[in-house]
This record gives C-alpha cells, structure tokens and sequence, in this order.
C-alpha cells in the first residue's frame, strides 16, 4: 500500500503541474507585475486525501508564482498554534481546513484584524464573521446523495413493508460530519416516522450516532457491539448509512465478523481504493467521488484574485451561523457499481 501511495502522489504532482498551469517552466515569482507574496496552507494530516489536497495546492499556487507554506497538523492545537504563525507573516491568503473550527475562533480573530482573507478549505468554519470564502463541496448534498442510495436501493418510495437500517456520522468536530447527517436525515426521517424503515438499535441522533476522529475502529467497535445486542437472532439488516468510505470499512469488518445475514447495503465518500474496490465487489452499495483537483483549481483562482485586488463575486453563500459565507462549491459524483468504471475513472 505505502508503494501504492508513494506511486499516485508522484503521478498526482507531476498531473497538476501539467493540468493546472500548463506544461511551461517555473514562472517568475511576480503577480501582477508584483513581488511574490505569500500563501499559507494549513491542512490537517489525518488521511490521503489532505496529502494529496496539500501537495496539488503548493504545485498549483508556485507555478503562479506564489510562495507557498504548507503546513500539516494532527491536533486543534497545533493547527492553531500555526494559524497564529501564519497570521505574523501577513500573508495574501490563509487556507485552512480546519481541524476543530472552534479552537480556531481567537486566532481567526486576529487573522481578521490583519485583513489578512481566510478562506475555509473543505470545511466550512462555523460561527464566526471570519471566515472570507469557503471553497469545497455541499456536504449537505452529499449527506442527501446517500439517503437517496438507501431509498434507491431499499425501494423505500415504491414497495411496502419495513427495513432495518443502522446510522452512522462522523466526527463531531467536523462540520462537514454535522451537514452530512442533517442532509441524510432529511430523506430518511420521512420513513422514519411513518414505520417504513426502522432503527433497531434506537441510536438515530447525531449525538449516538456520532465517530469521533473519523475512526475506522471507533467505527467497527460500536457497529460490532450493535450487531451482537440487536441482530443475534437473526433479525434482518437491510442497509447502513456510512458518512465515508473509511467508516465503511470499520462496519464492513464488524459484519463480517458478527452477521451472517443478507449483505446490507452500505453508504459511503471519498472514492479511496478500499472503498471503490469494495463497491465492485459487491460489499459496499455506493461512494461518492469529491475530485481533489476541482477546489484545488477553485481555490487557485480565488487566491489570484485576491492577489490581484479584483473583486470576487461568488455564485452562492452559505451560512454558518454568524454571516453568508461567499462560498464556491464543487460538484461530486455518486458511484455504483454500475457506473463504476464510466465515472470514476474519468474522474
């Protein structure tokens, strides 16, 4: 796997110098006709996909000839000890996926008393009038996308009866975790409530259901704990909303060792090589591909921009909590089995 990753990071770095900016040399470091000034990335250093986020960033933001610091954090604390780093260096832009957005506010504070833009990468921070832009996906949507799945393949619109389902969410300090429930439980609590499908286990609420850290074993603990509680007798299972393709994989193995029932289907996100291998194998339902590249090439343009002091008018806001975010969304692709090679791979 370590071959594999070191493999498709450096395929990955040598496409986005070639897709981003062309297949030209380093350009000078002006903008405008400027110096070189100084964007400052900070992402959390917990999967891949940040990596490879961070990496297509630094490629992409150089090659315009910025100067980039890229900067990783496993903990709210460092990230915060380096978002106070960044803000002394008064740089053009401040991109950051937020590892815990609350731990942040103090510092977002500060960052807005510099005018320094922040701009909120991923992960929309909630609460605050600091944040300048949000660049990402619409979590929501994406939580909707696999409710859908589930009445898709549960036929919940169509044929009568009651299913059994089992709920799953992410990490409460991720927003994103929030919206993708809230998103998935605006279709299924209609069926809820009217008895088409049914929670066994009674844990629903985002509070029960919740996977601190995004943990794959958090994940299989508590879905092998629900298994051998509620489905010792063999009571049926007919799906399972998985908030990612990482979760998946926890519940996956729990199954595997505590169910010997028909296979239920499984939601899941992020397209990583497990899930997508598991999707063709029939023992994932669904993935949703969120393409590193389209926010990479989104935030780009946005940090241009900036740069150059044009103004930057958005195509939608979203709120979170305290102002309208100027936000730029990024369209991700549901994948079956059915479509998996079709989309995916173009992808």
């Amino acid at each position: 796997m370590k071959r594999w990753t070191m493999f498709f990071t450096l395929a990955l770095c040598i496409f986005c110098m070639m897709a981003l900016t062309g297949c030209g040399g380093q350009k000078d470091n002006k903008v405008g006709g400027k110096p070189a000034q100084t964007v400052v990335t900070l992402l959390p250093d917990s999967s891949e996909i940040w990596q490879r986020s961070g990496i297509a960033l630094q490629i992409g933001l150089e090659k315009e000839g910025f100067l980039v610091d890229l900067r990783f954090a496993r903990t709210a604390g460092e990230q915060t000890e380096q978002f106070r780093d960044a803000v002394a260096k008064k740089p053009v832009a401040i991109i950051i996926g937020a590892v815990d957005g609350d731990a942040l506010k103090d510092a977002l504070a500060e960052a807005a008393k510099q005018n320094i833009p922040v701009i909120a990468y991923d992960r929309l921070i909630m609460n605050t009038p600091h944040v300048s832009y949000f660049v990402g996906y619409d979590s929501k949507e994406i939580g909707r996308s696999q409710a859908r799945s589930i009445e898709r393949a549960l036929r919940l619109k169509e044929s009568p009866g009651s299913d059994n389902i089992e709920i799953f969410a992410g990490d409460p300090k991720d927003n994103n975790a929030h919206l993708f429930y809230e998103g998935a439980m605006e279709i299924l609590q209609p069926y809820i409530d009217k008895g088409r499908i049914a929670i066994p286990s009674d844990e629903k609420s985002f509070e029960k259901t919740a996977t601190n850290d995004w943990s794959e074993q958090n994940a299989k603990v508590r879905m092998g704990r629900i298994l051998q509680l509620t489905y010792a007798n063999e009571r049926p299972l007919s799906a399972v909303l998985s908030p990612n393709d990482n979760l998946a994989t926890g519940i996956r193995e729990a199954l595997d060792l505590y169910y010997n029932g028909g296979w239920p289907f499984i939601t899941g996100l992020d397209a990583d090589p497990e899930g997508v291998r598991a999707v063709a194998a029939d023992r994932q339902g669904m993935t949703i591909d969120k393409p590193p590249l389209l926010p990479v090439k989104e935030c780009m343009r946005l940090v241009k921009d900036i740069a150059s002091g044009q103004s930057v008018p958005s195509p939608t806001k979203l709120n979170n909590g305290m102002r309208d975010v100027p936000a730029f969304l990024c369209k991700a692709a549901v994948i079956y089995k059915s479509n998996l090679e079709s989309v995916h791979w173009a992808q």
